[in-house]
């Protein structure tokens, strides 16, 4: 996408202005993945919020990030990865939806505040996702799936989720 931005300059010598426009170009990340279980159930910040998978599914590059936005304002927040999805409603007395299924993986250790933005991001070490009995190693020709796990004030003090992102790895 792009829009157009003025610009004027006085010219030496005082005298006239010489006025143009040129494009304001905003370069995007590329999305990977294909979002799933949503849209998520909404939060205190009045609506859902959502995943998405941003760099490459390349596991030779190891250039892939999450970023999960539409969260309450400094609210704690982290990732959650999975070979499996699922569906359970309402975990632990959650707000939300867990779409993932089987060995659930806590990227714990990279646990963010949302800030005024209502967004967290972290880059995935395809060498080592978190799963229960430790780090593995992601290999091409998986589907890993991940969703964000976040505090939340929706009506009390509780959790929810976002919706989910599946990306099958080259």
């Amino acid at each position: 996408p792009s829009t157009w931005s003025s610009y004027s300059f006085m010219l030496a010598g005082g005298g006239s202005f010489l006025e143009f426009s040129l494009p304001t170009i905003t370069i995007s990340e590329p999305q990977v993945g294909m979002s799933y279980c949503g849209p998520a159930v909404s939060n205190s910040s009045g609506g859902p919020a959502a995943i998405a998978a941003v760099g490459s599914a390349s596991v030779a590059a190891n250039s892939l990030a999450l970023r999960a936005s539409g969260m309450p304002q400094q609210s704690f927040g982290y990732f959650l990865g999975s070979l499996t999805s699922g569906l359970t409603t309402n975990p632990g007395g959650s707000q939300g939806n867990l779409c993932l299924g089987g060995s659930i993986g806590r990227f714990d250790s990279q646990i963010h505040i949302s800030g005024n933005a209502g967004e967290i991001m972290i880059p995935v070490d395809l060498t080592a996702v978190p799963q229960p009995s430790g780090p593995v190693m992601a290999m091409p020709g998986e589907t890993w799936h991940f969703q964000a796990w976040f505090r939340d004030a929706n009506p009390t003090v509780t959790s929810n989720f976002s919706d989910g992102v599946e990306i099958l790895l080259q």
